[in-house]
């Protein structure tokens, strides 16, 4: 017995504090104590206690601990106050206080070594502190980007880019989904309409119209651009007198195929005619099922 609480009081009367298990060891090295002083707005845990050495033996098993406050509050009780960072990096914040002592510790997160939004806990060998890393990293320093694709599952062809906790398939045409894992015939089998007359900022010229189109889809490239207006154009655009829009935005390619209203400026009226059509985002490029208009003075318009 009397063996025992010599060990113990040997422990507790060390500068240095060391703990293992079964993957980490912890040391401390405590600093001179400051009388009549504490650590101010770095405090996790508050404890009572009712000794010092108590104090310093808490603060070496809460991996966030790197100094602490030790003393009688008013009310007469005594409390330990473990902080997470010391009157080094944050001398401002020691504050006089009566009956207190303050304790610091050599921290080796003073100089914020991890990186990427990772946790720096300090103490831990070999090299003085660890780094809990952020979800997507790994590394002493949480400075490697975990490969999150390196076994490549895209599907179809597709190529893997690499994110942040994660990635993405760019997916070759025709095929869309996380994982390009979903085949669509529209995004497959479509006719073109590449006119550059077709494009809004193309005036008037033979005043064409698309009252022969067939009833298909369609995807918009070369001079007449890339996709349908989202906002009204001024008349005698694109070829024609009532140049076409779409009222409405383009769907994100998870909406699939959508419904959307175009329509055909004509006699001041942004919307004097317009027609149900079908759309769908193929991942890099839109295409419409466009139907024939009514009239020849109306026409589907391109943007870039």
């Amino acid at each position: 017995m009397v063996e025992q609480l010599i060990k113990i009081f040997f422990l507790f009367t060390i500068a240095v504090y060391v703990v293992l298990s079964e993957d980490n060891c912890r040391i401390l090295q405590f600093l001179e104590a400051k009388d009549g002083s504490a650590l101010e707005k770095h405090i996790v845990i508050a404890i009572a206690l009712n000794s010092e050495h108590s104090c310093r033996v808490q603060c070496y098993l809460e991996n966030a601990c790197v100094s602490y406050n030790f003393g009688k509050r008013v009310a007469g009780d005594e409390v330990c106050e473990l902080n997470n960072s010391t009157d080094i990096q944050h001398p401002d914040d020691l504050k006089p206080r009566v009956n207190f002592i303050y304790r610091g510790a050599e921290n080796s997160c003073g100089t914020t070594p991890c990186m990427n939004g990772g946790t720096c806990q300090s103490g831990f060998l070999p090299h003085g502190y660890r780094c809990l890393c952020a979800a997507g990293f790994t590394g002493l320093k949480c400075e490697t980007d975990i490969d999150d694709y390196s076994a490549n599952p895209c599907h179809n062809g597709g190529s893997c880019r690499d994110l942040v906790n994660g990635f993405k398939c760019d997916c070759p045409e025709g095929y869309l989904g996380t994982l390009c894992d979903t085949a669509t015939s529209e995004c497959k089998q479509y006719k073109f309409l590449n006119d550059s007359d077709r494009h809004s900022d193309f005036g008037r010229g033979k005043k064409k119209c698309d009252k022969n189109l067939t009833e298909d889809w369609y995807r918009f490239s070369a001079g007449a651009g890339t996709s349908i207006p989202t906002h009204c154009l001024p008349h005698h655009r694109c070829g024609t007198d009532m140049p076409g829009w779409m009222d409405g935005a383009h769907p994100t390619v998870d909406e699939g195929v959508v419904s959307r209203k175009v329509c055909f400026h004509g006699y001041y009226n942004c919307c004097h005619r317009h027609i149900m059509i079908n759309v769908r985002n193929c991942s890099s490029f839109f295409v419409y099922r466009l139907k024939s208009v009514q009239d020849c003075a109306s026409r589907y318009c391109g943007k870039s």
